[in-house]
């Protein structure tokens, strides 16, 4: 989700994501669609940018809410 390694270190007042509880991610991949990853989420396209129009994504990345 961050973009890192398991060999990366972490650095002291380095901003790392972790996910919350029921949150899952995805990182998007060439030919993805809002509709596409909408549909293989359950969940429709206004819903899916509601849930990520405040998150901090590195580029591809995006968030779904899974209950």
């Amino acid at each position: 989700m961050n973009g890192l390694n398991m060999e990366d270190y972490i650095y002291p007042n380095q901003e790392i994501l972790i996910p919350k509880n029921n949150y899952s991610y995805y990182i998007t991949k060439e030919g993805d669609t809002l509709d596409t990853v909408s549909t293989m989420f359950k969940t429709n396209v206004p819903n899916l940018l509601d849930n990520n129009k405040t998150i901090y994504l590195s580029e591809g990345q995006i968030l779904v809410n899974k209950k």
